[in-house]
């Protein structure tokens, strides 16, 4: 069994950034946990009949993109802890967006709620054209400020981008990205195509918190080039690379788990995605939704769901969930088409791509 103990030993001091250097990535929106919301919408006596209309509903339908052991945590958590309101998940894949403005326009019955990571400029859109129900719970009351997104989009986790390498093949620690222009790993070092926006979001931040000079000195060490993290971090597990330079705990840590020759590192600062949670307003079963919303936000519903130390709680002191004031979400606004297209060129002349 891994252990969030046996993670963070890749996280020694010597790897925390200094504030100047803290300074460099503000643009990638830092997390602040100081501030809570300051919810109008809970009302006790109100919330009561949420919760027996919810159990009247008796289900709720969510769409998701965290991994599916995550969910079906979730799944058995909540409906222990509401008996009588089943949790039903459908997995979001492409198409998933399309579908669901589907749903709306004819006013099918389909899903109640998203937690997604991939589709939240698109989430914002219908926040600010008031097609989100506001969470109305006890939770919304201590919610962090930070981690809700105009009023009704909530910031309910965030996964970091990691490194993971093999233990058989590397004999002298690596504690974070500095570690990796090491002359040894010339041809060992297993990394990402640019395949999205996020990727290119990743490389602009690593040119921005480790030197302008990083990605050419990584560059120059002939990494080879994968299709995202789960092949990247295979290679490093069969020995193919010895390092993973694009890895996640959630790809990461079940390999440990199961016995592979991988130490997870988790760098401080890291980059990362958001995991979003939103009610639809147009929802057939909007009770239940607002209970499994105020669920996750929960201390329970968090300790569920990120306890296990893949995933950074929003909430401070949830046992075994990694800081969230460690990581620098991503913010796809930024990422135009344009700005994609010109850093993608920029890295392909790089990487001699």
């Amino acid at each position: 069994m891994v252990t969030t103990q046996h993670v963070r030993k890749g996280m020694p001091a010597s790897v925390v950034k200094s504030a100047a250097a803290l300074g460099m990535a503000l643009a990638f929106l830092p997390i602040s946990v100081s501030a809570q919301s300051e919810s109008a919408a809970y009302q006790p006596a109100e919330w009561e009949k949420i919760v027996a209309a919810a159990k009247k509903e008796g289900r709720v339908v969510v769409y998701y993109t965290p991994v599916t052991p995550v969910i079906l945590r979730l799944k058995a958590d909540f409906e222990a802890a509401f008996p009588g309101i089943v949790l039903e998940h459908s997995r979001a894949i492409s198409g998933t967006v399309a579908k669901i403005e589907a749903e709306r326009k004819l006013g099918a019955d389909g899903g109640d709620a998203h937690l997604d990571s991939s589709s939240i400029t698109w989430t914002r859109e219908l926040a600010k054209s008031g097609a989100l129900k506001p969470p109305a719970g006890p939770e919304s009351r201590r919610w962090p400020a930070a981690h809700l997104l105009d009023g009704v989009v909530l910031v309910l986790g965030m996964e970091p981008i990691t490194i993971a390498y093999n233990t058989n093949l590397v004999k002298t620690p690596i504690n974070g990205y500095p570690d990796l222009l090491r002359a040894e790993f010339k041809g060992k070092i297993a990394t990402t195509e640019i395949l999205s926006p996020t990727s290119v979001a990743w490389y602009e931040w690593l040119e921005k918190t480790q030197g302008a000079d990083f990605l050419q000195k990584l560059a120059d060490l002939s990494p080879r080039y994968f299709t995202g993290v789960a092949p990247s971090t295979q290679a490093a597990v069969s020995g193919e690379m010895t390092v993973a330079a694009y890895s996640i705990p959630t790809t990461a840590l079940p390999l440990i788990a199961q016995g592979a020759p991988i130490r997870m590192v988790l760098p401080n600062p890291s980059f990362g995605i958001r995991y979003t949670g939103a009610v639809f307003a147009w929802a057939k079963r909007p009770n239940a939704a607002l209970v499994f919303l105020d669920y996750l936000m929960s201390p329970r519903g968090q300790a569920t769901w990120h306890g296990k130390g893949e995933t950074a709680s929003p909430l401070l002191n949830i046992p075994g969930a990694l800081d969230s004031r460690t990581v620098h979400a991503y913010d796809p606004a930024p990422y135009t088409p344009e700005v994609v297209k010109a850093y993608t060129a920029k890295w392909n002349a790089m990487f001699k791509r």
